[in-house]
């Protein structure tokens, strides 16, 4: 198949076959540098929604302790 890929070369002066190539490289070289750069998002994004999921635990936590310290104690006489 890949004869059919390359056929539409055939005839191309070596200047022109070297640009291509050339051009072939940058583009396989780009889509790797794209795909490096895609899995970096996905991974920054997996560690953002671990941080965010953190800072709602601790503000679960502090609004939790706040209730308590600010919550009425009652004495004996009037748990009776």
């Amino acid at each position: 198949m890949s004869w059919a890929v390359e056929e539409w070369k055939e005839g191309l002066s070596p200047r022109v076959l070297q640009k291509i190539h050339e051009l072939e490289n940058k583009v396989d070289k780009l889509k790797k540098e794209r795909q490096q750069r895609q899995f970096q998002l996905e991974c920054l994004e997996v560690a953002l929604q671990e941080q965010k999921q953190k800072v709602c635990l601790h503000l679960f936590i502090i609004r939790k302790r706040n209730y308590f310290i600010v919550m009425p104690v009652k004495t004996a006489s009037e748990q009776k």
